[in-house]
């Protein structure tokens, strides 16, 4: 039995109703559709109409294909349509009404939030996961450090931490069991530390300690101890079993006369570098 479109009284209502509106028959045609909709397609009513749902351009495919909130370009170059599809089949099985509410402005305001709060996490000072400084702080610590050596020739050491297998192990046990373990990290290098030294979070896999009157000769002792206290972490998990330990490597500088922060940084990737492959 062939689907009757919309009645006349309906078409005249619907027509220029608030958001888009699209009938299918059983075979998957499209029967009707109003003008809010052709006005999100770019297209007139008569090059939707008639048209089989599987047979029409890529770009309008999209009317019907999952995920429910689709993404319609402006084929003349502008912002283009967020809509919100729902669908609803007829009572009598002849077919479907789709429903689509432009959410465009919904989706710009979401996307400004997420901009937002990268912005917000890039200035923040703390590493959420570690509690520590994270990297825009700890060059703000090192950079007046650096300027004092050079004023006045204080020895100063970077140490550069590298978590080897810290990818690897939230792919395997989860990001939330590798996230205590890098607390526990946390905490037990401030523990290491002196009131005047500073320790964050250079970036997912790197850890930096910046050590004020410290010559090259003591970071090696402090490493050791690092490496000694690292094997006797708690790495329980909440499922029962243990993590395997993190496995790390370190580099480390002492800062000559010239330096500024990035030939500094330099010389410590570089000592991790070399250590990492003599390992």
């Amino acid at each position: 039995m062939a689907t009757t479109p919309m009645i006349p009284q309906l078409d005249k209502v619907l027509s220029s109703a608030p958001l888009g509106i699209l009938q299918l028959d059983a075979n998957g045609t499209i029967v009707w559709a109003n003008e809010t909709l052709a006005g999100y397609t770019g297209r007139g009513i008569d090059e939707l109409v008639g048209h089989n749902a599987e047979d029409i351009d890529e770009e309008l495919r999209r009317l019907f294909e999952t995920p429910d909130t689709i993404f319609l370009p402006d084929g003349e170059g502008g912002p283009g349509y967020w809509l919100m599809r729902n669908r609803q089949a007829l009572h009598d099985n002849s077919g479907y009404l789709y429903y689509y509410m432009n959410v465009s402005l919904l989706q710009d305001l979401a996307l400004e939030r997420e901009e937002l709060r990268e912005q917000l996490r890039e200035l923040m000072a703390i590493d959420e996961v570690t509690g520590l400084p994270n990297r825009r702080a700890l060059f703000q610590k090192l950079e007046p450090e650096v300027s004092r050596s050079r004023r006045y020739n204080n020895p100063l050491c970077i140490i550069l931490m590298h978590l080897r297998n810290r990818a690897q192990l939230a792919a395997e046990y989860g990001e939330a069991a590798v996230n205590r373990m890098l607390l526990s990290i946390a905490q037990m290098l401030n523990d290491q530390m002196r009131w005047a030294d500073s320790i964050g979070r250079l970036d997912e896999d790197h850890i930096l300690m910046i050590l004020p009157e410290t010559a090259i000769e003591v970071t090696d002792q402090l490493v050791g101890k690092i490496e000694s206290r690292l094997e006797n972490l708690d790495r329980s998990l909440e499922q029962g079993g243990e993590l395997p330990p993190m496995k790390v490597a370190f580099g480390s500088a002492q800062w000559r006369k010239g330096d500024d922060v990035a030939l500094l940084m330099e010389r410590a990737r570089e000592s991790l570098a070399a250590r990492s492959d003599a390992a």
